[in-house]
């Protein structure tokens, strides 16, 4: 077996299959997607070479600027959001307390549900008549901050990114965990028996360890951020005045509904440059150090 794989033309021979399929589906696809981002077209009648036009639109269309500038709080919020509360609460279910393995499974659950599922529930929570935050304002006797969540263009994208924070940290919380369990109980021991505290554990040991899982985490959630488009679509449409766009969303909307291809590839180039840009930034944030104990 070895041999096998000390021979580069056996591991091409394995590695090429993969990378035929690889570039047949991903690779094409983007580079098709990039070649129409040069033209004017509807996919149906002929098309027209304008090579930079489409982006040159873009970036002079307030609507595309104001789901770019969305799309960035939603990576930021997500952010904020996942990985620290993930943090703490992996940490916890991490200390071997009684049912830990029940609040994993509470958690992550959300994770599995349908977007469109989860956008038609909390649409009716969110909702200024009957919906459950209203009635529970009400109840508690602070009508007064009762509002139409999801119809005020200043609340609407952080009602969603809370949305987004409920269905999906319980997901980050157990990647955590994985990365948790990999590490050594010989480094616990030793510092207890030093007469560490479970913060200075936390601090010394668990978050030097698991910083290059965090890396992973980030990119994960970063470039889930950029592609949400179920959620939205479902909750707000975009709106309200195009206060909750996003790029997937005026994507979708240019491309299926004007009809116009070139514009809506331009937009999708860019989200992906966006995507490669924020993991390279996420490379350099969280770039770690070899630890030793």
């Amino acid at each position: 077996m070895n041999k096998v794989l000390g021979n580069k033309k056996s591991i091409a021979v394995f590695v090429l299959p993969a990378f035929l399929i690889y570039a047949i589906f991903v690779l094409v696809p983007i580079g098709y997607n990039v070649y129409v981002s040069f033209l004017q077209t509807d996919l149906m009648s002929p098309s027209k070479f304008v090579g930079m036009k489409n982006y040159v639109n873009l970036f002079q269309d307030k609507t595309f600027t104001g789901a770019m500038k969305n799309n960035i709080f939603m990576v930021i919020g997500s952010l904020i959001a996942h990985l620290p509360l993930a943090l703490f609460f992996g940490n916890i279910l991490f200390q071997k307390i009684k049912g830990s393995h029940f609040f994993q499974t509470v958690f992550f659950l959300p994770s599995v549900i349908c977007g469109v599922a989860v956008g038609l529930t909390w649409t009716f929570v969110y909702n200024s008549e009957f919906g459950l935050i209203n009635k529970f304002l009400e109840i508690i006797g602070l009508g007064s901050l009762q509002q139409v969540w999801l119809a005020d263009k200043n609340l609407a994208l952080f009602c969603i990114i809370v949305v987004v924070m409920w269905q999906f940290v319980g997901y980050h919380m157990i990647i955590q965990i994985a990365a948790m369990k990999n590490i050594s109980e010989s480094y616990y021991e030793a510092a207890e028996i030093d007469g560490a505290s479970k913060w200075v554990q936390f601090k010394s040991i668990t978050f030097p360890l698991i910083k290059p899982i965090l890396k992973v985490d980030a990119v994960l959630i970063i470039t889930g951020s950029l592609k949400y488009y179920d959620l939205v679509a479902v909750m707000t449409g975009g709106g309200p005045n195009h206060a909750t766009e996003l790029m997937s969303t005026y994507m979708f909307y240019q491309g299926f509904r004007t009809l116009k291809y070139g514009y809506s590839a331009a937009i999708g180039v860019l989200l992906l440059l966006m995507c490669i840009c924020a993991v390279l930034l996420s490379n350099f944030v969280f770039r770690s150090e070899k630890v030793e104990y």
